[in-house]
């Protein structure tokens, strides 16, 4: 990642000159900007839409890989079970799911 934000790289001075037209470029291109003072990295600049959308995704991989992990170790449950449990909990009068019996 470090190669592609050497192209997006500016100083603190330049982005306090230009924060208008970086600003916009981010938002345009949806890249980051690293942002630099006295020559090493300071900060990154981040469109939030993008943002968002990454930490969504990251969220979601990390969702993913317990899921996945819980399966592998066998911690499984039968979806009637799951769903007869939280009728139960809930005091639901169970109907078959999908024109299954329950």
């Amino acid at each position: 990642m470090l190669e592609f934000l050497q192209r997006n790289t500016v100083t603190v001075a330049e982005l306090r000159a230009k924060a208008s037209k970086i600003i916009a470029e981010t938002k345009r291109s949806g890249r980051p900007f690293l942002i630099t003072e006295d020559g090493k990295p300071t900060a990154l600049l981040f469109d939030v839409k993008e943002f968002l959308n990454d930490l969504a995704a990251e969220n979601l991989a990390r969702q993913i890989a317990v899921g996945e992990a819980d399966i592998a170790a066998g911690r499984v449950q039968d979806l009637d079970e799951v769903l007869e449990e939280i009728h139960r909990a809930r005091k639901i009068s169970r109907s078959p799911r999908n024109g299954r019996k329950s």
